[in-house]
């Protein structure tokens, strides 16, 4: 077990924190902005102001950047790069870049969930990026209530993508940024409190960010296998009913029926999860939610190839072996027979003899043999009808012996 990390100068990062939150809570502090803290005391302003893109430092920061910060804070490059959109290549996305229609047609409509395979067939999208926005977009970060009130707590990594939609911890929706701080501004109103189907969906979701397993119903599976079954079933939700077979249709007509809303949540045209609006996110998430709760129930037959995963496994039977009172009686049967055998051979030479037989047929040596015998005699049974070596004829001596 390794030795904690100690944090005497600063705070410690949270295990779902994303590095703007973290830097933030560091240069607090110091009553620093942050930037100030990148350009006093870590000298890498020069390096942000170069590109523009590397000031997002949620995303991916420079490398001197992260060297500069593991340097003064002793925190590992692999914990910065762990609170950054890179640090989770490959398991939340294959790549930074846009992958296009490849990417998409690897990651979402590789396997099936609630479909049967092949049976979402093939949408054109010339440019993705899994669960990311579009990188001019800057759409406000969802964030926990409770946990903005705490000033300990930093802001998650996923605050910025559309993958949950309450706090796994709290049980609470998420709220926008602004929102939450003008809740606070006016006197903080109690938080709302999610549904249990989309609480247990984001816990899962959760224990895939902090951990990189899951547990489904089945089993336990890798982070990774876990947001393209999400994002798998979310596009699947998506799908025009006219696009599916009539069983497909049915299961997700009532699906929609379930969460309350239209089919599709009143998409008409379909686009890619990444390109929707916040609501209608919320609500794809919402039916996937309903959708796990369903399947793992039985209501719904999730008959793609990651389907089985949603599903207990059904019990099989195993021979649980003899129970007591049977091993008793055939242990029993066994000390009575071989009494009575012993008895016969005490008073009958032909049973003596047999039993010396059997007793030493695998014998390799006279003085293996001659103690077999005296094991018999000493049982009660007569010297005198148990034959030594030399009485015995060629077929009744020991293997091995002339």
């Amino acid at each position: 077990m390794s030795t904690p990390r100690r944090w005497p100068l600063h705070p410690c990062p949270g295990p779902d924190e994303a590095l703007s939150s973290w830097l933030a809570r560091v240069a607090g502090v110091y009553g620093l902005p942050v930037q100030d803290l990148l350009r006093h005391n870590l000298g890498q302003a020069s390096v942000l102001a170069d590109d523009p893109a590397a000031a997002d430092l949620d995303w991916d920061p420079p490398a001197a950047v992260l060297a500069a910060l593991d340097e003064r804070t002793g925190a590992g490059l692999g914990e910065l790069r762990r609170m950054t959109i890179a640090g989770w290549v490959p398991w939340l996305l294959d790549t930074l870049e846009d992958g296009g229609q490849e990417a998409f047609d690897t990651y979402v409509r590789q396997h099936s969930v609630l479909l049967a395979p092949g049976e979402a067939g093939r949408s054109a999208v010339p440019r993705w990026r899994p669960w990311l926005p579009e990188r001019q977009a800057h759409p406000a970060r969802r964030i926990c209530p409770v946990c903005a009130a705490d000033p300990d707590r930093g802001t998650p990594l996923a605050a910025r993508l559309p993958i949950m939609t309450s706090c796994a911890g709290h049980g609470c929706r998420l709220k926008p940024d602004p929102d939450v701080a003008f809740t606070a501004l006016a006197g903080q109103l109690p938080p709302e409190p999610a549904a249990a189907h989309a609480a247990a969906m984001d816990r899962r979701t959760y224990q895939g960010l902090t951990t990189g397993l899951v547990t489904l119903p089945r089993r336990a599976v890798h982070a990774g296998v876990w947001f393209r079954l999400l994002r798998t079933l979310l596009d699947e939700l998506s799908m025009p009913l006219s696009r599916v077979g009539a069983r497909s249709g049915r299961a997700l007509e009532r699906i929609w029926r379930a969460t309350g809303r239209p089919v599709r949540a009143g998409l008409k045209v379909w686009r890619p999860f990444e390109r929707l609006d916040w609501p209608r996110q919320e609500a794809m998430l919402d039916a996937a939610a309903i959708t796990l709760h369903l399947a793992e129930t039985g209501a719904v037959t999730a008959r793609g190839t990651l389907g089985p995963l949603l599903s207990p496994e059904s019990p099989r039977a195993v021979y649980d072996g003899d129970g007591p009172a049977r091993a008793a009686y055939h242990w029993k049967r066994a000390q009575e027979e071989l009494s009575a055998a012993i008895a016969a051979a005490r008073t009958d030479p032909g049973t003596a003899r047999q039993m010396l037989a059997m007793l030493t047929y695998r014998c390799r040596t006279l003085a293996s043999f001659d103690r077999e015998r005296q094991d018999l005699i000493d049982l009660g049974i007569p010297a005198g009808f148990l034959p030594g070596a030399g009485e015995l004829g060629r077929a009744e001596l020991p293997a091995g012996q002339p």
